[in-house]
């Protein structure tokens, strides 16, 4: 039996202009590691370079834990308005 890599939801605060409101936009990744705030740091500076996308709000990463994705999702929007980035994992 294969074993069942991690899924992590990770959202970050974004904008496409200076002055225009941030919004969540979200990806999801499988890691056999698990990953830390400096490794999604990555993922999503690698995402919003190449869309390009400007990362709203302090720069700073938290864990947001895990759940079903809609509760992930809904944790995702109780975040400080000052983050930029939240992750966490999805239970399957």
């Amino acid at each position: 039996m294969t074993p069942v890599m991690p899924k992590y939801l990770i959202s970050y605060r974004r904008t496409e202009s200076s002055g225009q409101k941030p919004e969540w936009t979200s990806f999801t990744t499988q890691s056999e590691a698990s990953l830390e705030a400096h490794a999604i740091r990555e993922r999503v500076d690698r995402r919003i370079s190449v869309l390009g996308e400007q990362l709203w709000g302090n720069g700073e990463v938290a864990w947001i834990g895990g759940g079903r994705l809609d509760d992930v999702l809904y944790r995702r929007e109780e975040a400080a308005p000052e983050m930029s980035i939240v992750y966490g994992l999805v239970e399957e």
